[in-house]
């Protein structure tokens, strides 16, 4: 509807799909160089992304504190099931995580993710 809803629904599940890519590449990953592709994908994707969460959070500033937009409930649950998968990725590829490539990477990606606040 033209209360933003719809759009918002659209944000939600770009950043669904964007999060559930870097959670399966993550799993995938089996060298230094197959995460940092995944780091840079999902920073890559969040960038584009951040304009029209920002835009979402204004429109929604309940979501901030935890509260879904109506008709948003699955979508919402669906973001949260698939980024609590996150640390479980993160853990199978923390062989990696001292290779300078993977944490300039996360730095990067820790950059992009500050400017949501």
């Amino acid at each position: 509807g033209s209360d933003g809803s719809s759009e918002a629904k659209s944000i939600m599940k770009k950043q669904a799909s964007i999060t559930e890519n870097y959670v399966n590449d993550l799993k995938k990953a089996a060298n230094a160089d197959d995460m940092v592709k995944a780091i840079n994908a999902y920073t890559q994707g969040m960038k584009e992304l951040i304009p029209d969460l920002k835009e979402f959070q204004k429109k929604f500033p309940e979501y901030r504190h935890g509260k879904v937009p109506e008709g948003m409930e699955a979508d919402a649950k669906r973001l949260e099931e698939i980024s609590a998968q996150i640390p479980d990725a993160l853990m199978k590829t923390a062989s990696y995580m001292l290779d300078p490539k993977v944490q300039e990477a996360m730095h990067q990606m820790g950059q992009e993710m500050s400017k949501l606040q």
